[in-house]
C-alpha cells in the first residue's frame, strides 16, 4: 500500500471541499461541538447548566453524522443522474431540512426511544449511500465494485487515523516527559476528536469513486478480498454453524424451547456468511471457483433450520414478556433473513442489491408510524401493563415495576395518562424544569408513577439501617491507671512507634485493628464480627437506647481485649463504632467509623 503525499492529501482536500462541501462543513461542525464537549466535560466547568449543554453537544453530534451520510447518499444520486445545479442544491436542502427536523424532535437525553431513532437513521442512512447512485441501474458489476471502493476506502482511513493519532499522541508525551509541559488528557481527548471527526471523514470523501462507467467496466478483484473471505470469514461462519447445529440437535432431543444466547449467535453467523458471499460475489462464476457457488447454495440452505430456531427463540421472549424496541428489531431481523433466504434460494435473478435495500426500507420504516418499533412496542406494553395491573397473581405483580420504568424511560411519564386521571403532562413538565441530572429526573419520574399507581418496587436500593454502639464503660476514655495512651484512629494503615525498646507496629483497617509487638502478634480485634454480634441483639431487641436516635450502649468487656507481655498489659478498646446494616445481608462490604484506642500499663 502506498502512503499519500502531501500534494495528493492537499489536493483530497480541494476535491471534498468542491464536490461535498455541506459534507466538509458538518464533518467541522462535529469536530468543533466534540471538542467543546471535552472542554465543558472538565470538573471545573461543572454547572447544572453545562449538564444540559453537554446533552445539546451529543445530539448536535449525532444530528451532524446523520446530516453527513444523507446528504452523501443524495449528492450521490445526483451526480449519477447528472441533475443541474439547482436540483442538485435542492436535494442537498431538503436533507439538511430533515436533520433539522429531527435535531429539534428528537430527545434522547430524555427518552430511549430517541435514541433508539437516532441510531436506527444511522443505519439507514449508511446503507443508503451504498446503493444510493445505482437506484434504477440494474447492472451489478458498478454496484459491487462501488462499494468495494467504499469498503476499503473506509479501512484506509482508519489506519491511516489511528496512525496519525498515536504518532501525535507519542509526540505530546514526549514532550510532556521532555520539556516538563503539563499535557491534560483533554488535549489528548481533543486530538482524538480532530482526527476521528474531521480528518477521517474528509480523507475518506476524498476517495469515493466519480467515473460510475470505468466501475461498470472494471473486472478487478483484489486478491486480498478473496484470501480475507476464504481464510478468516468463512472458517467463521463454518464454526458458527457447527455450534448452532449442535445447539438445535441439544433442543430438539431434550425438547425445549431456545435460550434468549442463540438469536446473537444465528445473527452472528448470518452476519459473517452475507459479508463473506458479498466480498466474493464477482468470482463465484469464475473458472476454479465452483467451491463459492457451492458454499453460497449450501449457506442458504443451511439458514432454513437456523432461522426456524431464530423465530423460536423471538417468539420465546415476546410471548412472555411483550415487545420492546430490541424485540422489535430483533423480530424484524428474523422476518427480513427468512424473506432473504428464501428470495436466494428460489430467485434465478440473485440480485445483491436486495440486502441493503431491504435493510434500509426495515430501517426507516422502525423509526415513525404506527408499524414503527416503538408504536408497536408502546401499544404491546401498555397493554401488558394494564392485564398485569388488574392480575391477582403474585409473578404479574411482581413484573409491574419493570414495565412501568421501562414505559416511564423509553417514552416518558405522560406515556402512563390513560391508568390515572392526573395530569401526567404536567407532572412531568414541572419534574423536567426542577432538575438538570438526566439520572435523577428520569428516576424522580419513575418514583412519581410508581407512588401514582401504588407500585413497590423491589428493586430499589436497600440504604440499610445505621447503628452506632457505644462503650457502656468509656463513653469518654478513662485512662486511670495506664501510664500511655495512643490514638489508633490516626493510623489509617499501619505504624511503628517504639517505646523502651519494644517496636509496637499498629495496624488498623476498614475490617480490624491490630498491634504487634517486635513484629510477634499480640491483640487483634475485628470489628465486622463485633458489629455482626451487636445487630443479633438489636434485631431481638437486646441493646438499651444510649439517647440518641439509633445509638445504643454495648458491653465494654465486647468491645475490647486485653494481654499482658513482657512486664506490659496491653488493652485495645474500642469506644464507639457506627456502621449500617442491610436485610439483605450485604455480606462483601462493611464500612465503619471506629473510635479506636491502645492503652498500656506497665505492670
Amino acid at each position: 500500500m502506498k502512503l499519500p503525499s502531501l500534494q495528493q492529501l492537499y489536493r483530497g482536500f480541494l476535491t471534498v471541499i468542491k464536490r461535498f462541501p455541506l459534507q466538509f462543513i458538518f464533518a467541522v461542525a462535529a469536530t468543533v461541538c466534540w471538542c467543546y464537549y471535552i472542554r465543558v466535560s472538565d470538573y471545573r466547568y461543572h454547572s447544572d447548566q453545562n449538564e444540559n449543554l453537554k446533552d445539546h453537544l451529543i445530539k448536535a453530534i449525532a444530528i451532524l453524522n446523520l446530516a453527513l451520510t444523507l446528504v452523501l447518499a443524495l449528492d450521490l444520486i445526483s451526480e449519477r443522474n447528472q441533475y443541474p445545479l439547482i436540483k442538485k442544491w435542492l436535494f442537498r436542502l431538503g436533507g439538511v431540512l430533515i436533520c433539522t427536523l429531527l435535531y429539534f424532535g428528537l430527545d434522547p437525553s430524555n427518552y430511549s426511544a430517541d435514541l433508539y431513532r437516532i441510531f436506527l437513521f444511522a443505519f439507514a442512512f449508511h446503507l443508503l449511500v451504498a446503493f444510493a447512485p445505482f437506484i434504477g441501474h440494474e447492472k451489478m458489476n458498478g454496484f459491487w465494485q462501488f462499494n468495494k471502493a467504499l469498503f476499503l476506502r473506509f479501512l484506509t482511513s482508519a489506519l491511516y487515523s489511528a496512525v496519525l493519532y498515536a504518532g501525535l499522541a507519542i509526540a505530546l508525551v514526549a514532550i510532556n516527559g521532555l520539556f516538563n509541559v503539563d499535557i491534560k488528557w483533554q488535549t489528548y481527548m481533543t486530538l482524538f476528536a480532530i482526527i476521528s471527526a474531521g480528518f477521517s471523514p474528509t480523507f475518506f470523501l476524498a476517495g469515493i469513486p466519480t467515473d460510475y462507467k470505468l466501475l461498470e467496466e472494471d473486472q478487478s478483484y483484489p486478491k486480498g478480498l478473496k484470501i480475507f473471505a476464504q481464510f478468516v470469514l468463512i472458517p467463521l461462519v463454518t464454526i458458527y454453524l457447527a455450534i448452532l447445529l449442535v445447539y438445535e440437535l441439544k433442543i430438539a432431543v431434550q425438547w425445549q424451547l431456545p435460550k434468549g444466547l442463540v438469536s446473537s449467535l444465528i445473527l452472528g453467523y448470518s452476519v459473517f456468511g452475507i459479508l463473506s458471499l458479498l466480498l466474493v460475489y464477482p468470482v463465484k462464476e469464475t473458472a476454479g471457483n465452483s467451491w463459492i457457488k457451492l458454499f453460497s447454495r449450501f449457506f442458504y440452505v443451511m439458514m432454513i433450520p437456523l432461522v426456524v430456531l431464530l423465530l423460536l427463540a423471538v417468539w420465546k421472549r415476546v410471548g412472555h414478556y411483550g415487545i420492546t424496541e430490541s424485540r422489535y428489531i430483533l423480530t424484524a431481523l428474523a422476518l427480513w433473513l427468512t424473506g432473504i433466504t428464501i428470495y436466494f434460494l428460489f430467485s434465478k435473478k440473485q440480485n445483491i442489491k436486495v440486502i441493503p435495500v431491504s435493510l434500509c426500507i426495515i430501517s426507516l420504516l422502525a423509526t415513525y408510524g404506527p408499524q414503527s418499533a416503538f408504536s408497536v412496542s408502546k401499544f404491546s406494553q401498555l397493554s401488558r401493563l394494564k392485564r398485569i395491573m388488574n392480575s391477582k397473581k403474585k409473578e404479574d405483580a411482581k413484573e409491574r415495576p419493570a414495565v412501568i420504568r421501562y414505559l416511564v424511560y423509553t417514552h416518558g411519564l405522560k406515556t402512563l395518562q390513560p391508568f390515572t386521571k392526573k395530569n401526567l403532562s404536567k407532572i412531568e413538565d414541572k419534574i423536567d424544569t426542577s432538575n438538570a441530572y438526566r439520572y435523577s429526573m428520569k428516576e424522580e419520574k419513575v418514583d412519581t408513577a410508581l407512588a401514582i399507581f401504588k407500585v413497590k418496587d423491589d428493586k430499589i436500593y436497600d440504604d440499610g439501617t445505621s447503628i452506632t454502639l457505644q462503650n457502656d464503660e468509656n463513653q469518654v476514655l478513662s485512662v486511670k491507671g495506664y501510664d500511655y495512651l495512643v490514638a489508633i484512629d490516626q493510623y489509617p494503615n499501619e505504624s511503628v512507634i517504639r517505646l523502651n525498646g519494644t517496636d509496637l507496629k499498629i495496624e488498623k483497617s476498614n475490617l480490624t485493628a491490630s498491634l504487634s509487638i517486635n513484629n510477634q502478634p499480640a491483640l487483634h480485634i475485628d470489628f465486622k464480627v463485633l458489629f455482626d454480634q451487636a445487630v443479633k441483639a438489636y434485631q431481638k431487641g437486646e441493646l438499651k437506647a444510649a439517647g440518641k436516635k439509633q445509638e445504643y450502649f454495648y458491653p465494654a468487656k465486647l468491645m475490647s481485649v486485653s494481654k499482658s507481655i513482657k512486664g506490659y498489659q496491653y488493652t485495645i478498646t474500642v469506644t464507639s463504632l457506627q456502621s449500617t446494616y442491610y436485610e439483605d445481608n450485604h455480606d462483601n462490604y462493611f464500612w465503619n467509623e471506629a473510635k479506636t484506642y491502645l492503652l498500656i500499663k506497665k505492670l
